[in-house]
């Protein structure tokens, strides 16, 4: 009885030997580059929409690139070459951008316009007017 009672604390300090000395396993990544943006210019900070749908560039030289998902150049805004940082908020509105030199946060407001095509659609009034007011009524 003796022996088993000093046999199994060896048993079990041995078990933990082995489960500390175990190495861990490494995992294998896998990667690929999906696509690359040119801005022009040295690009400092990125930030991305929550949705996804538009990428922020800060480059060097003070503009924020606006880039749609696929790739495409959206717009540009002058900001300023003191700019050093950019975020975004959840919403995809608001830009914050850092400057440590004037010690500020700029907040700048998004607003993307739309250009619709109405040639050929049924209108009222007339067809070369100044503002054209659009009604989406027919969802199917």
């Amino acid at each position: 009885m003796r022996k088993n009672r000093t046999l199994l604390p060896v048993v079990a300090g041995m078990l933990a030997l082995l489960v500390l000395a175990a190495a861990p396993g490494l995992a294998a990544i896998e990667w690929e580059l999906q696509k690359s943006f040119t801005p022009g210019a040295r690009p400092l900070d990125v930030a991305v929409s929550a949705d996804g749908r538009s990428i922020y560039v800060l480059t060097d030289d003070g503009n924020i690139l606006i880039y749609e998902s696929d790739g495409a150049l959206r717009g540009k805004i002058g900001i300023g070459p003191q700019a050093e940082r950019i975020a975004v908020d959840p919403d995809g509105e608001r830009l914050y951008v850092t400057n440590r030199q004037t010690k500020r946060v700029d907040v700048v407001l998004v607003d993307v316009i739309h250009d619709i095509k109405t040639a050929g659609s049924p209108f009222k009034g007339r067809e070369k007017a100044p503002v054209v007011v659009t009604v989406f009524a027919d969802f199917q």
